[in-house]
């Protein structure tokens, strides 16, 4: 899989998911516009890590729920790209609690970043792919956004919302070669499910990293490469006739 020539913007790519997802599809051959919000000199790190495979970058700050500041970061891509041919929305937020526990600041700050940050996002690079007659949106979902799991409430919601956006997209878009889909991780070895796994095993992370491996019948969480590799299959040539689809990247998690 061969992306020579194609530009794209991650968001959210300063660390995890992101990092891994920019850096795979530089290694394929994409140039790679990096985003942090609150953690620039990461940002910076994985732009000179790009440049480093030969392909051009750059580290821009952008707060997704801020629509002036998708604009801004679009914007300098395609100054500095030219084009935007790939967009993997991945920023987000993950509070941990059950239904009474759950702030209306957490509530909200979760749907506005995953969700409509993700909405906000695509809607300000439809219309440069459009210019392009082309393009591929992946989006970042979640296994909690396909079944209902208990003490992340706002998490699981914001990404049922991705899954349907990202179906609603697909067919709006598809008359313009703009194919959309999005990738569903499961639990995955980033330091956003640190506490995730603290909680499960009482406080203690490696028990509660062993007892949710059970769920798992690959027998092991995901790597944060596991998900970039899915990335770049969905923004290749060869995903072509894929859109409105949720890849599941999450070990058989979703299969039982």
């Amino acid at each position: 899989m061969q992306l020579e020539g194609k530009s794209a913007i991650v968001t959210g790519s300063s660390s995890g998911i992101g990092r891994a997802a920019a850096l795979a599809l530089a290694k394929a051959g994409a140039d790679v516009i990096v985003n942090g919000n609150s953690h620039m000199e990461k940002a910076e790190e994985v732009a000179h890590e790009i440049e480093g495979l030969g392909r051009q970058s750059l580290a821009v700050q952008a707060d997704v729920s801020k629509s002036d500041d998708i604009d801004r970061l679009v914007t300098i891509a395609v100054d500095k790209l030219g084009k935007v041919d790939i967009l993997f929305t991945n920023a987000g937020v993950f509070h941990m609690g059950y239904v009474e526990d759950h702030t209306p600041e957490m509530w909200m700050e979760t749907l506005t970043v995953n969700l409509t940050g993700q909405f906000l996002t695509c809607q300000r690079v439809i219309p440069e792919m459009k210019k392009l007659g082309k393009g591929k949106i992946v989006n970042n979902g979640s296994i909690f956004g396909h079944q209902g799991v208990p003490g992340c409430i706002a998490y699981g919601v914001s990404k049922m919302g991705v899954h349907g956006m990202t179906r609603c997209l697909a067919v709006e878009l598809a008359p313009h070669k703009i194919n959309v889909n999005a990738v569903a991780p499961g639990a995955t070895m980033t330091a956003m499910i640190d506490g995730f796994l603290e909680a499960i095993g009482d406080g203690d992370r490696e028990a509660g990293k062993q007892e949710v491996v059970k769920s798992y019948p690959l027998g092991r969480l995901g790597q944060p490469e596991d998900i970039g590799n899915a990335v770049v299959y969905l923004a290749s040539d060869e995903a072509d006739f894929m859109t409105g689809q949720i890849m599941f990247v999450d070990g058989g998690y979703s299969v039982p």
